[in-house]
């Protein structure tokens, strides 16, 4: 910060907090909007399978993609259905992407205990055919989803 060559006792010294103000405002919607990602990635609620137990750590990982498959077979991308065409054409963009950023892809599948076990197959055996080997389950531990 440049101060003024001239200063004199009868003029105090400000500073200027308006970029302090648009640089919190900006990390407040950040926040937000982050937020709203977080939740509406499990949105749609689903009967999970129970487990005795699991790895409960949450780490965030940039080339992920959460797919939530109801008790009818309904695939679901961050709350919104999805045809399993679509869902096959996300997956392997997120394997290109992955690739193109040197990192491991990952998938985690939101199924629901009562759903049929062809949905699953099918994302699986496409995942390994676009060499994804990160597939994660998603579990409930002792009764809480």
């Amino acid at each position: 910060m440049r101060l003024p060559t001239q200063y004199s006792q009868r003029t105090p010294l400000r500073f200027n907090i308006t970029p302090l103000i648009d640089v919190v405002f900006l990390l407040i919607i950040f926040f937000l909007v982050a937020s709203h990602f977080v939740r509406s990635e499990q949105a749609e609620p689903v009967n999970l399978p129970a487990a005795t137990g699991g790895d409960t750590r949450h780490d965030e990982a940039l080339h992920r993609l959460t797919v939530t498959i109801d008790r009818d077979g309904q695939m679901f991308i961050s709350a919104e259905a999805q045809s399993q065409q679509s869902v096959l054409q996300r997956i392997a963009g997120l394997q290109i992407a992955a690739a193109a950023a040197g990192v491991n892809p990952e998938v985690r599948l939101r199924a629901d205990r009562d759903a049929q076990c062809g949905s699953v197959r099918k994302l699986i055996e496409h995942c390994a055919g676009r060499n994804i080997r990160s597939i994660q389950f998603a579990v409930s531990v002792n009764g809480s989803d």
